[in-house]
């Protein structure tokens, strides 16, 4: 007897009593997963695959992906170096905004456009590739390629503890040395080209890691994409029913057979209000198409759980408002906008503005631009675009509220609204606008 039949025997009928741990007839063999990481791995370019079919083809899937992005990046953030020298500070700014707008190798996006790109695959296929590069002039710029160029293939061990996972290059602790990448785009010819390594310093890799020893991203439609196609064939079919219930309104029958003498059935025509007289023999019988009772009801709960599943407020994918108040909007956006903000943090900000800033601030410590001390040690800030309000009144006396009673300060209340609280003081200082005082009453208008 094998150990774990053993154990089954010595735990007896009362390890029936946790289900998910047992074999009842609602767990079949195939739903559980062992090993997350290696199933991300060898599942995750087909999940991918079908993930990019829907958000082309669905529109509910192209919902989640816009709703996710359009959240996430909005019009992207303002960076900031983190001194309290505001001569530095204001320089830095004005030549990071200047890079901003040239960052993209291919010469065709700004940074919030390729940030736009970036999130967009994260969602649809798992993950997203940027490689830092330097070019002819010696100026930082930024590569995004396909996944599917990292060579998913590639997986064996090397000397010293090194190992390569689906073209990623590890040493014996799991720290990222190198990628493995193909030059080609296109699938014809990527799979027959020879990858190249890339040093691992070069590379951002974004996706949302939530297993250890994941190596790769899995689309964050994967939970759903099944549901997604299921409800695009239950429009299908209930559109298919509404076109055939269409095709004919009555069908003549004739109990006798064929007319006698020559005499032909009524008109089969049908108008609104038109009186049918059958000649003898003749019967008509109008259509009994089948009835969708609950048709709408049931589409609107695969929907919710579509919504739920995807981790996006149902009102975002349905554009259905008829139901949201202020409480209801404000409860419904909360977890919502949690969720954002943690990606924010820890998968843009970490992952990827952190890198390229301090990349960034070497390729101007070579030009002379700043010291090497300040380009190893500044840090910088990321204030991303706030919210807006569901009902400004409202949020607008709550932030005076909390600021008068000392619980929040008043640049954490500009910062939540994605400004930086320096250059609103600036601007309040600068301000050259007087409000003028009412004009004053004629005398032939004043009361007696």
């Amino acid at each position: 007897m094998n150990p774990i039949s053993a154990l089954r025997r010595f735990l007896g009928p009362s390890s029936r009593s946790i289900e998910a741990g047992g074999h009842g007839p609602r767990w079949t063999p195939g739903k559980a997963i062992r090993s997350p990481a290696r199933e991300i791995t060898i599942r995750r370019q087909l999940a991918a695959e079908r993930a990019l079919w829907l958000a082309q083809n669905d529109p509910t899937a192209a919902a989640i992906v816009s709703a996710w992005t359009g959240n996430i990046v909005a019009d992207g953030p303002a960076i900031a170096a983190k001194t309290t020298d505001d001569a530095l500070r204001t320089a830095l700014a004005e030549r990071f905004d200047a890079w901003w707008s040239r960052c993209d190798a291919e010469g065709i996006d700004d940074l919030a456009g390729m940030l736009h790109r970036l999130v967009r695959g994260v969602v649809t296929t798992g993950e997203a590739f940027v490689i830092m590069e330097t070019d002819e002039a010696g100026e930082l710029r930024l590569r995004t390629i396909d996944p599917t160029q990292c060579d998913a293939t590639l997986t064996r061990s090397l000397a010293d503890g090194r190992r390569i996972v689906a073209g990623i290059e590890m040493d014996e602790r799991g720290r990222r040395l190198a990628y493995w990448i193909r030059d080609a785009e296109e699938r014809l010819t990527a799979y027959s080209a020879t990858p190249r390594r890339v040093d691992a310093r070069d590379v951002l890799h974004l996706f949302d890691r939530q297993h250890p020893g994941q190596q790769r991203g899995l689309s964050w439609l994967a939970p759903v994409a099944t549901l997604i196609d299921q409800l695009g064939e239950l429009g299908d079919t209930t559109l298919a029913l509404l076109n055939t219930s269409a095709l004919y309104g009555a069908v003549l029958t004739n109990a006798n057979g064929d007319a006698p003498g020559g005499q032909e059935g009524p008109d089969p025509t049908l108008e609104p209000g038109s009186i049918i007289r059958a000649p003898v023999g003749w019967d008509v019988k109008f259509s009994d198409p089948p009835t969708m009772t609950g048709i709408d009801a049931y589409r609107r709960e695969m929907l919710h759980t579509i919504a739920a599943g995807a981790g996006v407020p149902f009102e975002l994918i349905s554009a259905n408002l008829s139901e949201v108040n202020f409480s209801s909007a404000r409860v419904g956006l909360h977890e919502f906008r949690r969720r954002v903000d943690t990606l924010r943090r820890t998968l843009l900000t970490a992952r990827f503005l952190d890198p390229i800033w301090r990349r960034w601030l070497a390729h101007e410590a070579l030009h002379g631009r700043v010291s090497p001390a300040i380009a190893a040690n500044l840090e910088m800030t990321a204030a991303w675009p706030g919210w807006p309000a569901i009902d400004p009144l409202k949020d607008a006396q709550a932030d005076q509220i909390a600021i008068a009673i000392g619980v929040e300060s008043r640049h954490a209340v500009i910062a939540r609204r994605g400004r930086d609280p320096r250059e609103v003081d600036a601007e309040i200082a600068a301000d050259t606008f007087v409000p003028r005082a009412a004009p004053a009453a004629k005398s032939e208008d004043k009361p007696e």
